[in-house]
């Protein structure tokens, strides 16, 4: 079993060991109050979230001053997958995408996924091509046909141009 990253150690922040989070996930209760996380592969309990910038704040049980919250630069934060909440019909996470097979209709390749934008409208895929330019896909319904999480393939009907270089 793996794990997911929920957030990213960016700096210490104060003198009571505290640090500043850049958040890598959308659920807002993932970093909350008494929320148990993996630091260093260390279960931590959050102690404090504040956010007084607009960016989280948080404190972790055994950092107790800002030498202590200095050594978490750059950690990921973290959560077991079985900890993930399951997601309603049409929704995927980000790394059930990344890595899928990516085919038209008829089966014919297109790429591989390797990346998802968030564009506030929709979803777009970043499908590397063999020989040819990365193309965009948006994640609407008459582009993105199926996707198949367990078999990691995605089948697309591109829109005319698409796939043109």
């Amino acid at each position: 079993m793996g794990r997911v990253a929920v957030g990213m150690i960016n700096a210490a922040w104060g003198l009571k060991g505290h640090v500043k989070v850049t958040p890598l996930t959308s659920n807002p209760d993932r970093l909350a109050v008494d929320a148990e996380l993996l630091i260093r592969g260390q279960r931590r309990r959050v102690l404090e979230h504040v956010e007084p910038y607009g960016y989280p704040i948080l404190r972790f049980e055994g950092y107790p001053d800002r030498t202590a919250a200095e050594a978490l630069r750059g950690e990921v934060i973290e959560i077991e997958e079985d900890e993930l909440r399951e997601l309603p019909p049409g929704e995927y996470y980000v790394d059930d995408l990344v890595g899928m097979d990516v085919v038209m209709p008829d089966g014919e390749a297109v790429g591989r996924l390797v990346d998802v934008l968030s564009t506030g409208a929709n979803d777009v895929y970043v499908v590397r091509r063999l020989g040819a330019r990365d193309v965009l896909i948006p994640a609407i319904a008459n582009v993105v046909l199926d996707v198949d999480v367990a078999g990691k393939r995605m089948t697309i009907d591109p829109l005319p141009g698409l796939l043109e270089d």
